[in-house]
């Protein structure tokens, strides 16, 4: 499982063995056997790779699959968020001050993004970062109450959340309260 994880993540950053040994400060060929699982890298380098990939070791062992979710959602999310309200990548970077290929890098995932800079993104993209984050399915759910207009005591955009409901439901609380003053009353 080290293996083949290594060989994808080495492929999504687009490195050779070559250039991965050299980061890690070991020779091609001893990669090269973690690769093909002929080798396991002490507990050190294992943290070294972790590190430089920005992922954990239990990734890499094979005990989990969060990173991979962690890894492709945020680009994929961030890109599609972009492309529906229809802001190109120009548009995007210029009104955040960043350059188009920092922008780039965030949705190919080639490029981390760190929590301020996620919140930014979010807002300027009208979406929650726990949409982009893969938290929920919703791109609006959960968007800051007051972005949306609504009061921090009810998810209702008037002053009064009683204005909002159907009439049913108005007469239905009309009659409850009635019951409620005829049940204690103090002359029962």
């Amino acid at each position: 499982m080290l293996g083949k994880r290594l060989q994808q993540l080495r492929n999504k950053f687009e490195l050779t063995q070559e250039e991965l040994a050299k980061i890690l400060c070991m020779s091609r060929s001893t990669y090269a056997q973690y690769e093909v699982d002929r080798r396991k890298p002490d507990y050190d380098t294992l943290q070294r790779i972790a590190d430089y990939f920005k992922v954990s070791t239990d990734f890499l062992l094979g005990r989990t699959e969060l990173s991979v979710i962690e890894e492709c959602l945020v680009p994929n999310r961030l890109k599609m968020i972009r492309e529906l309200n229809e802001i190109s990548l120009e548009e995007l970077a210029e009104s955040l001050n960043m350059s188009q290929t920092d922008i780039s890098q965030f949705e190919s995932g080639k490029k981390s993004l760190d929590p301020s800079t996620l919140i930014v993104l979010a807002k300027s993209l009208n979406c929650s970062v726990d949409f982009l984050l893969g938290r929920i399915t919703e791109p609006r759910s959960y968007i800051l109450e007051s972005e949306q207009g609504y009061s921090t005591l009810a998810a209702s955009p008037s002053d009064d959340p009683l204005q909002d409901l159907p009439e049913e439901a108005k007469k239905a609380l009309e009659e409850f309260k009635e019951f409620i003053l005829n049940k204690y009353r103090k002359d029962n």
